[in-house]
Parts: structure tokens; sequence; C-alpha cells
């Protein structure tokens, strides 16, 4: 499969003629109204680079979306704001705690880290479990692309995602939401804060959220929804002004959940988009997950610039049982040779992660022509996995985990696993003229990693440290007020790691290293009322990984894949038509080619697995004055994302161009929002994941998307 990479330019350019609605997906710089309007230009902050910068003058792919946009276009997950974002996606994956993430061509094994860094309020998410959960009383999110390693850190290989989250406020304040929607769903959050003491020295922000859905895939054997959901989250922030130029930040937060999940549909190459066909298993399938997150960041202004030292405590704990041949088939079958081709059973997994972290940051302020950063970094974690597999006594009878006794067990993978990283960086931002700066950053990181069967310790421990320097250099032009220009070259590293133990089986994957070259602009025109911003870029990836499902052995296994390259564009515009009127356009293209894999010669010219070719993103705010008091508001959103395929087993078997449109209207006071809303409002169906389910079969297995869905939403802000 490979991408006709002018077509899709062509396609982009089109899109533009005609006027397709054109924005980012927070305004570059919040736009001024009409033209000629005597207006003074809010300009919209970022920290991607570590401090305090206006988003039009930083020399990177940044996408940013601000408390309000955050608000009107209901962005609750990940996945929300991916959708908006070019040449980012993200897959419903086996279970919650597994998004499948890609940015720029960079995929999320299934074993190993996603290939981005993921940052709230300055702490860096420890594992993949951390990062599919609510977004909840969210200020700002910054979506960075490219290598981002010289900033963030090893996993930062395709970039980052800096979350930041409401601050505590002096005033007393607060909001209420509510929502119902079909599949019997609901939800109901809220958020309090304000001052603890007369001298307004400590505050205080506390909520949590409530949310239950009956779902909306049915099981059509167990005469139930599929992908039911209950969970419910409690967080809260203490700030405590110390002394003039010290604070102190408390955050805590819990969350619990239970969820349907692994909703794989038995199809054929065929019928592989027939979405007519239902789930059909006979086990109902849990996914049980509490994750705890805990941190303290102390804050202290030097004459030369600020220290924070920041450490934070992160848990999850997660069990989940299934369907493990996704049927409600009894059938069991042998080959000629006694290997197994079909056979029912269940599968409980138990999935545990612990990590500490540490870092210390000391950064310059922003008055100089020599701006500068250096930080150290520490991280322990733990992460034990054990999976056991159970005979489906009869298969077709409906059953639940309480059913299955340990007597039922045949087979059990176990495999702790522990990271030991530490990592030191410095970046310098020189300004060689008025209108030229320098970048230069460099961060070396060291991973000392372990891996052993707890049941056969001797027989299966394996150790090895991975390391890598990261460089970064860029720089920046700004041409005249209105018109940024910059190139730069930045290195990414993933750390290796250990397949679990099996027979056959190479036990360690190498770390992945990336070199990432862009070169782009940001400009603003029609008196700030118009912000478009792009880049090129090209990526080399060495010894890229990929995990498989080795039906031999059950487990899965990390492959690298010696050298792919990928090429890409990416395209921004924000156009703020009237004063009440804003339209959004934006646009990624990546070109994927594997080009030496010498485990699986035959996959090479084929893309990189799980890669769309193109996203686009088209969306339309309006909001119309009825009284001094209220407001009707509506908006539409369109988002397309070209083919890609799934397994590396069947690159021919790839989806085909999915469009999504999402649509809200209501009104809007100071003080209340009212929206109806609808996610997928053509019921379009398209493929999460699809897999060949095991050798000599020739069913696959597949996970479609959820389908059409809308409610009511009614928030009140105090």
């Amino acid at each position: 499969m490979k991408t006709n990479f002018s077509s899709y330019f062509a396609q982009s350019s089109i899109a533009l003629a005609v006027g397709v609605s054109l924005s980012l997906p927070a305004l570059a710089e919040q736009q001024a109204a009409l033209s000629g309007a005597d207006v003074e230009v809010e300009r919209i902050t970022v920290s991607a680079r570590g401090r305090t910068e206006t988003l039009q003058s930083v020399p990177d792919s940044v996408t940013v979306f601000d408390a309000d946009f955050i608000e009107n276009a209901r962005i609750n997950n990940f996945r929300d704001f991916a959708n908006l974002t070019p040449n980012l996606s993200a897959l419903d994956n086996f279970r919650p705690g597994l998004a499948r993430v890609t940015v720029r061509g960079l995929i999320t094994p299934q074993v190993g880290d996603p290939p981005l860094a993921f940052v709230v309020d300055g702490v860096t998410a420890p594992d993949l479990e951390f990062i599919n959960q609510e977004l909840v009383d969210i200020d700002r999110i910054e979506v960075m692309r490219g290598a981002q390693g010289a900033l963030y850190g090893r996993g930062a290989i395709g970039g980052a995602v800096i979350v930041t989250t409401q601050h505590p406020t002096e005033e007393l304040e607060g909001k209420l939401k509510g929502a119902i929607g079909n599949g019997n769903s609901y939800e109901l959050n809220g958020v309090i804060s304000g001052s603890l003491n007369q001298a307004d020295t400590a505050f205080f922000r506390i909520g949590g959220y409530t949310k239950n859905s009956d779902g909306l895939i049915d099981n059509e054997f167990l005469d139930e929804e599929a992908d039911h959901l209950d969970e419910q989250s409690a967080f809260a922030q203490l700030q405590f002004d110390l002394f003039e130029d010290t604070s102190l930040a408390l955050r805590g937060r819990y969350t619990t959940s239970e969820a349907g999940f692994a909703y794989y549909q038995g199809v054929t190459e065929a019928s592989k988009e027939d979405f007519d066909i239902d789930t059909s298993q006979n086990i109902r399938n849990l996914d049980e997950r509490d994750v705890y997150e805990l941190s303290a960041k102390l804050s202290q202004d030097y004459e030369l610039g600020t220290l924070d030292l920041i450490a934070a405590y992160s848990k999850s704990e997660n069990e989940h049982f299934y369907d493990g041949d996704y049927s409600a088939d009894p059938t069991y079958e042998e080959d000629d040779d006694g290997y197994i081709l079909r056979a029912p059973f269940g599968t409980e997994g138990l999935f545990d992660v612990e990590a500490t972290t540490f870092e210390a940051r000391f950064t310059s302020f922003n008055d100089g022509a020599l701006r500068w950063a250096v930080s150290a970094f520490y991280q322990d974690k733990e992460r034990d996995n054990t999976i056991n597999f159970f005979d489906d006594l009869l298969g077709d009878v409906p059953l639940k985990r309480d059913d299955f006794t340990d007597e039922l067990i045949y087979l059990t993978i176990a495999d702790n696993n522990s990271s030991e990283a530490w990592a030191v960086a410095g970046q310098l931002n020189y300004d060689l003229t008025d209108q030229l700066e320098l970048t230069a950053a460099l961060r070396y990181d060291h991973d000392a990693r372990e891996s052993y069967d707890p049941n056969f310790k001797d027989d299966t421990f394996a150790d090895k440290d991975f390391s890598q320097w990261q460089p970064k250099v860029s720089v920046a032009y700004q041409y005249n007020d209105d018109l940024l220009l910059y190139t730069g070259y930045s290195k990414g590293f993933r750390s290796g790691g250990f397949n679990e133990p099996a027979e056959g089986i190479s036990r360690v994957f190498d770390k992945e290293v990336s070199d990432s070259y862009e070169a782009g602009f940001k400009s603003t025109w029609l008196d700030n009322r118009l912000v478009v911003n792009g880049a090129v870029f090209a990526i080399d990836q060495t010894d890229a990984q990929i995990t498989q499902f080795n039906v031999d052995t059950f487990t899965l296994e990390n492959l690298a894949i010696d050298d792919v390259e990928t090429q890409g564009l990416e395209l921004e515009v924000a156009l703020q038509a009237t004063d009440n009127l804003d339209l959004r356009f934006s646009a990624g293209i990546v070109d994927s080619e594997i080009k030496a894999f010498d485990e699986r010669p035959e996959l090479e010219g084929e893309s990189q697995v799980w890669v769309p070719e193109y996203n686009y993103s088209i969306s339309a705010n309006h909001e119309y004055e009825l009284t001094s008091e209220w407001s009707l508001i509506s908006r539409a959103d369109v988002q397309v994302e070209g083919p890609k395929y799934y397994d590396i087993e069947m690159p021919d078997v790839e989806s085909s161009t999915y469009t999504f449109v999402n649509a809200g209207f209501g009104v809007r006071s100071d003080d209340w929002l009212v929206q109806v809303f609808v996610d997928n409002l053509t019921d379009e169906r398209g493929i999460e994941d699809i897999f060949l389910f095991a050798d000599g079969v020739t069913e696959l297995a597949r996970q479609p998307n959820k389908p059409r869905s809308y409610g009511v939403e009614v928030s009140y802000r105090f």
C-alpha cells in the first residue's frame, strides 16, 4: 500500500480553493473581530518548550486547544483532540488502557511504549495505562509533533502532549455539568475552587465525575451490549504560596472503572467491513481498572530563573476477563499433527504498573537574548503481567469470570518488568539578531530494564541497558511581524525491552531511534483574522518497534523493522469569518515505507502498519446573540481518515476512507450552557482493529468503532 503523495497534496489545495471551513483546533492567535476594528489581539501562550511563549513564535508544529474550544467541541479524551490534529490518531485497542496512538507515522506497539510523551501539569506519564483517561477540568492541551526527545526524553520519539489543568482560584467558583444520551448513558461532573484562608496564600480545587452507559454495540449471543461502562473519578489540587517567591502545588486523582471490551467479531476478508455482523461471544467481557496519581511541585524563583522540583507517584491496577476465542462457537479442531486450530477458551489478564518519578528543572527568565534551561530526571517503574488461559467448558454457554476456577487453567504466561531510568538535559535559545533565533537542546537518557517469569525466575531472567543522546537544533527567522520561517533536526529514542518468555521467542527487542527533519512556517493575515501554519517533515526510523501475536506460543512478540522512512505534510488554517463565526481546517498527509525488514523481507515496500495515509478535519463554530444575556450556538465538524492496514500478516487487508460528522446546537449565557449533541451523525462504521485470528484459519477478528451517539448536555458555572 503506497500513498500517492502529490494527489493528496492536491486534495488539500482544492479544499482550500473552494473555501471549505478553515482553522486551527485552537486559534493560533485569538482572532480580532471584523477587519478594521481596533481590537488588541490576545495571544495564545504555550509551554511546549518548557517556558511561556506565544504559539506563533515557537519553531515547532504545535496544535493548541484552549479551555473554550475544549468545552465547545466536547473534547473529553485523548481521541477527541487527536481527531482534530494533523497526523495524530488514536484507535480503540483491545482494552481501555491500551489506546493505539499514531503520530506522524510512528505507532504504538502493544508491547513497549507509545510514540509520544504525555505530560500533565509537568508530570510525564510513566506508562500507556495513564494516557487514556477522561479529560475533565482542563485549561489547555498542546500537541507537539516531531521528535521531542531533547525536551521530554525517551518515548517522545514522535512528539509530546502537554496537558495543563485548571488551577485553583482566589474567588470561590465552580461548575456543574450533566448529560444524558442514548444507550441509557449519563454523566455528571463538578468542580469547586477557592481560597483556604483570608490572606489568599492557600487555595484548593476539588472535583469529580461519574459516568455510566449500557453500551451501543450488541453482543447477540448474550443479548446485551458489549461496550458497557461504569466509571467514577475524584481529583484535587492544593496550592500554597509559602513565601514571596516560593509556591507548592499538590495534586491527586483516583479513577475506577468497569467496562466491556474486546468486542471482536468473526469476519473474513470479504466481510471485513460488513457491520451488520454483530459480536457473538458467550463470555461477558469485563475490564476493571483502578488508577492512582499523586504529585507535588515546589517552585522557587531566584535571580537567574525558576527552580521546579517535582515528585510523582503513579499506580494502575487492572484485571480483565474475556472470551479468548471471540465467539460462542463451541468447535474444537485439530490438524493431523495435533496442532489446535480452534478451541473455545476464556482469558484472564492481571496487569499492575507502579512508578515513582522525580524531576528537577532550572529555567531562566524570558527577558534576555539568551534563554536556557537545565534538568535532571529519575524514574523507577515496575510492570507485572500475568495471563491465564481457561478451558471455556462447552463454549456456547453464557459465562462470566466467577464461573471459571483455577482447575480450568491450561496455560499461564507471566512477566515481571522493571525499569530504572535517569536523564540529564540542557536547552539554549539565543537571539542571534532581532529576527533570527537559534535553539539547541541535548538530553541523555539511560534506562536499565529487567524481566523474568516469577514462576521460573532463574530460567527466564533477562536484563539490558538502553541509552541514547538526543540532540535538537532549530533555526527560526521572523521575516516580519506576521511570518515566521523555521527549520530543524531532532533525534528521538524509544527504549527497548523484553518479550514475554516462551520457547522460541527472542527475549530482547532493541531500542528504536529516529532522525526527524522539519521545515515550516507560521503566518497571520487579514488583520490577524486569518492564521495559516504549515510544515513538511521527513523521518528515518531504525529498529521501528511493532508487535505481532505469536499463535504458536500465544504470546505477544515485538519485532524490529530495520528501517522505515516517512515523509509528510501538515497544514492548519484558522479564519475568523465574522465576529461570531470561525471556520477551521487541518490536514495531515503521511507517506510511510518499510525500506528494510530482514525478518520479514516480503513487507519491504509496504507502509507502516496502522498508519492512515491522511487525515482532514473541517469545523465551523457559530454564535448568534438572542438577547443581552443569551446566545444561540451551533457547531459542526467533519473528520476524514484515510485507509490503513492493521496486521503485518495481512498487508493487503486495509480499511476504506472513513468520514465522521459531529454536531451540536444550543444556547449559552455567562453561567449556563445547554446543547443537544450528536457524534458520528451519519453512523459511519469503521474498523478499529483487525487481525488474523489463528494459523490455518481464514477467519479474522475485527473490532468495530462506536455507532452514532447523541444526547443533551447542561452545564452551570457559579
